[in-house]
């Protein structure tokens, strides 16, 4: 009776607790991986479920429950926070419950995982190098080439780290696919909870009382969960290396100088190490690149003169180029057979995709495309050099760490919804565990988690409700008309919306 009062009393428990069966009877056990792995082509959930309303229903109502639950645990850690020891282990705790739960769930809203799997499967067994061969170049008769999908004609757009990662899990796995396939997931799940590790203490670091709220704010986001370990996206992976620097330049900062001397060989290796975890990130997707600058400039603004803090950027600027061109040589496709290069050639379920679609009666598909991504771009453009040109400005003296982590989160925050060509919801990670070291800013944090739902809910509209409604289906326009808007305005009005402060909300 005591232990069930106590368990009452705790409403953060009880918030894991049931986000934990959620996770486990809603999202993993009706879709274990070892009963679907070798469905070929790879399915979603819709496939899966038939298209059934009950399916539906389950994904929808099961994503709104956690998105609750995740709410009303951000509320249960405002500072100042009651029994922090027992909240921090909760916090950890779930998150570690969480990622093991979900470590055995089918990816139902993505095929990457096969992808990486596949690719690195030609590159071992078949002397492949997956930046440069698509997977169709792999002999027909592989059991496992139907898992490509509709990514069997695309080469990797991804950095050599993450191919030689991936290559480590097919190693340890023996060339068992299932059992590649976990290793990959367990990669993605110690990637989190790294992840999760570097968000608290980086807060620890710069504000110590926001250290819980901002740690659950990301570990225990629904979208967050789902995209690392669930479906397994190496994004999770690029942005623990960008955590990992985040985390050694706020290690920088709170350490006192009569601690730690200016003088001293670790402070001076500092920048040499941040250079080197962002070439890590660059190397395992390409986007860090967007963002090294930012924090390339609060390191030359450690410098007392004009003239060393130019030299100082341009040296760390070289550093990181070379971090990364020269392992980047080692597997270099070639300019033709660079996927990357091709990456901007698609749209679907983003702005581009609604523009073109809107715009190709009059101009025809191949100018509306033109003109619509001409538009897009220049607006994001715009707001990037805008926030490039407030860091630079501010470099005659050091600048504080909150300026770059701001600066990355709105460029990447704004160029997922206004330029992204192809909208997936994975791409949230890149900004998300921003948004919480930033806190006790509102806004970023507040358009985080409404994206994070509107990402994840507007799935079903697209795989689910346009099946049933075949005149979405077949009528394009009129199908991104209404899920666009209902994916994109939600998060871009609650960032530009002041946010009045409250003396009882401060998430």
């Amino acid at each position: 009776m005591r232990t069930s009062s106590w368990f009452g009393s705790n409403p953060l428990l009880v918030s894991a607790a049931v986000s934990g069966l959620i996770y486990l009877f809603v999202f993993t056990l009706p879709y274990l991986l070892p009963n679907f792995y070798d469905t070929v082509p790879p399915v979603d959930y819709a496939k899966l479920t038939s298209y059934s309303a009950a399916g539906f229903l389950a994904y929808t109502f099961g994503v709104i429950a956690l998105f609750g639950l995740y709410y009303g645990a951000l509320q249960q850690l405002r500072p100042p926070i009651w029994r922090p020891n027992l909240s921090r282990r909760i916090v950890f705790g779930g998150a570690v419950v969480f990622a093991a739960i979900l470590i055995f769930a089918y990816p139902i809203t993505a095929i990457d995982l096969f992808i990486y799997a596949v690719r690195t499967r030609g590159w071992a067994l078949y002397h492949l190098p997956p930046l440069a061969t698509p997977p169709q170049a792999l002999p027909a008769t592989d059991p496992w080439l139907g898992l490509a999908g509709e990514w069997i004609d695309a080469a990797s757009p991804y950095g050599p780290l993450w191919e030689w990662l991936s290559l480590a899990g097919y190693a340890l796995s023996g060339g068992d696919f299932l059992g590649q396939l976990l290793l990959l997931k367990l990669m993605g799940a110690l990637a989190y909870l790294g992840c999760v590790w570097l968000v608290y203490h980086i807060l620890q670091q710069l504000r110590p009382s926001w250290a819980l709220t901002g740690t659950l704010a990301f570990g225990w986001n629904p979208l967050v969960l789902f995209e690392s370990v669930q479906n397994a996206h190496n994004d999770i992976v690029m942005i623990f290396f960008l955590l990992a620097a985040i985390w050694l330049l706020s290690w920088q900062a709170a350490t006192r100088p009569t601690l730690l001397p200016a003088e001293s060989p670790l402070r001076r290796f500092v920048p040499a190490l941040v250079c080197l975890l962002l070439a890590a990130s660059i190397l395992v997707k390409f986007v860090t690149v967007a963002i090294a600058p930012f924090f390339l400039l609060l390191l030359a603004s450690q410098q007392p003169t004009p003239r060393r803090r130019v030299t100082a950027g341009a040296g760390y600027g070289l550093l990181t180029a070379l971090l990364v061109i020269i392992p980047l040589g080692l597997m270099w496709p070639g300019w033709q057979n660079w996927a990357l290069l091709n990456a901007g050639s698609l749209a679907g379920r983003s702005l581009l995709a609604l523009l073109v679609l809107a715009l190709r009666g009059w101009l025809g598909t191949n100018l509306a495309f033109d003109v619509a991504r001409a538009l897009i771009f220049g607006a994001f453009l715009l707001i990037y050099f805008y926030y490039l040109w407030q860091t630079t400005r501010q470099i005659d003296q050091p600048l504080p760490l909150a300026q770059p982590v701001a600066a990355s989160f709105y460029g990447l925050f704004w160029y997922v919804l206004l330029a992204a060509g192809v909208f997936h919801a994975w791409y949230l990670l890149w900004f998300v565990p921003l948004a919480s070291l930033l806190l006790p800013r509102q806004r970023p944090l507040a358009a985080s988690l409404v994206f994070s739902i509107t990402a994840l809910l507007i799935i079903p509209y697209f795989e689910t409700v346009r099946v049933w409604f075949p005149a979405l289906l077949q009528n394009h326009l009129l199908g991104h008309l209404i899920g666009v808007p209902l994916l994109l305005l939600p998060p871009a009005l609650t960032l530009l919306w002041p946010i009045r402060p409250t003396g009882r909300s401060e998430v």
